[in-house]
């Protein structure tokens, strides 16, 4: 075993703190590193969840795992309850699914603007200490910078599609009723 192989392995087995595991997930240089790998191996290997041998040590760090899960319930729940403000109806429920959809994609792959955001937010103490955030005002200013100008069209285009076929549904049926 080499020198570089056994001090890997000596970190491995070292707990990091929650903003060493924060910089191990969203410090400059990941993405660079990750697009270095896919391009040495000439193809794409989901660089945004490869996170090589940060994972170990990740993983070592259950506040920060257990905070990562709270904020992603706490949004998912927060963008329900905003959603069923908006009575759509039939329509509610495609849109919180295409609504719960981007936010996964967002908190696994973020943008460079939204690192400093989900930074944050991850280390304040205050948010973390029941089953869900209850700041609600925290959760949608996040919202506002997770979720995409493209992301609230495709929401809201789901939930008009949903609306729609419902509508055609029902028209089909009246006709067919009264032939």
């Amino acid at each position: 075993m080499n020198h570089q192989q056994q001090n890997n392995n000596s970190q491995v087995n070292e707990p990091v703190t929650t903003q060493e595991a924060i910089d191990l997930l969203f410090g400059e240089g990941w993405l660079d590193e990750a697009v270095r790998i896919e391009d040495e191996a000439n193809c794409t290997i989901g660089a945004g969840l490869d996170w090589g041998n940060a994972l170990p040590p990740l993983m070592l760090n259950l506040p920060l795992f257990g905070r990562l899960s709270t904020l992603r319930v706490s949004l998912n729940r927060e963008i329900r309850l905003i959603i069923e403000t908006w009575d759509l109806g039939v329509g509610t429920k495609a849109a919180t699914e295409t609504a719960r959809t981007r936010i996964k994609e967002r908190l696994l792959s973020p943008a460079p603007e939204l690192l400093p955001h989900l930074e944050a937010t991850l280390l304040q103490d205050d948010l973390y200490g029941e089953e869900f955030i209850s700041n609600r005002e925290a959760l949608k200013s996040l919202l506002a910078v997770l979720l995409t100008d493209s992301d609230r069209a495709e929401i809201a285009e789901t939930a008009a599609n949903s609306i729609r076929a419902q509508v055609m549904s029902q028209v089909n049926f009246s006709e067919k009723l009264s032939a």
